[in-house]
């Protein structure tokens, strides 16, 4: 029992960390193919950007403790001992209301979440 509840909490750990963003169809995308967005608005996300949770519906791109930044893509410390994907400076973060590779259900969301078109 405590074998299984060990691989539960361990795969619940690192099941947050991210592998590096990739391009698919000419947009950033997380290791499952779903669509990653930048915060185009003034300072950081906040309630008045999201509806709801900002948190819940738009949360950080987290890197593993073993990938390493390249070229536009870089690392950033969040603060709290976990570190961001960014993209040209700018933090990525998931969109939980896509359902499946390809959606793009928060670009344009408020004026301010953009998916990220890569150069």
């Amino acid at each position: 029992m405590k074998t299984l509840i060990g691989i539960a909490v361990l795969s619940a750990v690192t099941s947050t960390f991210a592998a590096p963003p990739r391009v698919d169809d000419g947009r950033l995308v997380d290791e499952h193919g779903m669509t990653l967005y930048v915060f185009g608005g003034q300072g950081t996300p906040d309630d008045k950007s999201c509806e709801g949770d900002c948190a819940r519906n738009f949360p950080p791109a987290l890197a593993s403790p073993d990938d390493k930044a390249s070229g536009s893509l870089q690392l950033v410390d969040t603060g709290n001992g976990d570190r961001q994907w960014t993209y040209g400076g700018k933090p990525l973060y998931r969109g939980m209301m896509d359902k499946k590779p390809g959606d793009r259900a928060g670009d344009g969301l408020n004026t301010v979440w953009h998916s990220v078109q890569a150069h």
